[in-house]
């Protein structure tokens, strides 16, 4: 055990005595990686996570959900790093988590279906070459630390912090803190630190288990949860809760969590598994907390495809199967 694991360890320790209640109770088990679940998938088959420049320049980014504007500020060197936080909750993830209506998307900053990686506080930060910041890394005044005893240089109580700001000029000193980053050179190997990966519904975990290669699959399916406590995501904005086959197994039911009364252009595309009959509708919705539309014929169990998109974006994709009855 090298003299840097030592340190994180005991750093651990004095956060886990300062933070006793509520979810920072936890956060100092992990540090916080987020994306889009088209994202998430690809990371996790190639069981790489690079850069922002490494994954565009390999072209592995399927939706980019950062704000062009806050890309623009941050200096071309932190972009060859891979970004994590020490907490969940920041700023930017309130501005682009959830399904957004289109007058809402600013600058691109769109995650429609965001995943966490949690990865172990102790063994990353114990990595050789590892920076952390004190803030956003965007902001001009940004302190970028490379010596790990520099843990003790953090503000901690502002970097966990998600209550109600002050209302006066510190405010934006909080808002910085809460950005906290952990940056990592290129790219991590995420199977050497990932404990957890964490979706809003049942809907988005069957999402990124489709879109998973076999084997990932069945490595890390148990791994996928379904957290829908406070600490980790907002919950505040549209999202799928689940999509199911009727009784009769000749309707798909659509149901949503935060229905606004936004539009949406939505899509549904699907394709019977037996028959080969196709699917596709769109319609310009006000999305009420169920959809449903009727098939042609009762699905068999081969399964039913489906794709929902919103405003262009996936939501959801899965292979859906009818319940059958059990022998007893």
């Amino acid at each position: 055990m090298s003299e840097r694991y030592k340190f994180v360890e005991s750093f651990q320790k004095s956060l886990f005595e300062r933070f006793k209640n509520g979810y920072q109770s936890w956060w100092p088990n992990f540090i916080f990686h987020y994306s889009d679940v088209q994202n998430i998938a690809s990371i996790l088959n190639s069981g790489k996570l690079y850069s922002r420049e490494k994954a565009c320049e390999l072209g592995l980014m399927a939706n980019d959900n950062a704000d062009s504007e806050v890309i623009d500020k941050t200096q071309n060197e932190y972009l060859s790093f891979v970004r994590c936080y020490f907490g969940a909750k920041t700023p930017t993830q309130y501005r682009n988590e959830g399904i957004l209506p289109k007058h809402e998307v600013k600058n691109g900053a769109h995650c429609p279906v965001p995943v966490f990686l949690l990865f172990d506080f102790v063994k990353l930060l114990a990595v050789e070459g590892v920076r952390f910041s004190s803030g956003n890394i965007a902001a001009s005044n940004a302190k970028i630390y490379e010596s790990v005893e520099d843990l003790k240089e953090l503000e901690f109580d502002y970097i966990y912090d998600r209550g109600a700001l002050p209302n006066d000029s510190y405010s934006r000193h909080i808002l910085y803190c809460r950005h906290a980053e952990v940056l990592i050179p290129d790219e991590l190997d995420v199977y050497d630190y990932l404990r957890y990966i964490c979706v809003r519904s049942e809907a988005e975990r069957e999402t990124l288990l489709y879109r998973l290669e076999p084997n990932i699959k069945s490595r890390i399916s148990k791994i996928i949860k379904v957290f829908t406590k406070d600490g980790i995501f907002y919950n505040n904005r549209l999202l799928v809760n689940s999509v199911t086959i009727g009784e009769n197994a000749n309707e798909v039911i659509m149901r949503f969590s935060n229905a606004e009364r936004f539009e949406f252009d939505m899509r549904v595309i699907g394709e019977d598994r037996r028959t080969g009959r196709k699917y596709d509708k769109s319609k310009l919705w006000r999305v009420p907390p169920a959809v449903s539309f009727e098939l042609q014929e009762p699905i068999g169990r081969e399964g039913f495809y489906i794709r929902i998109e919103m405003n262009g974006y996936m939501v959801y994709e899965n292979v859906i199967v009818p319940k059958t009855e059990g022998v007893f």
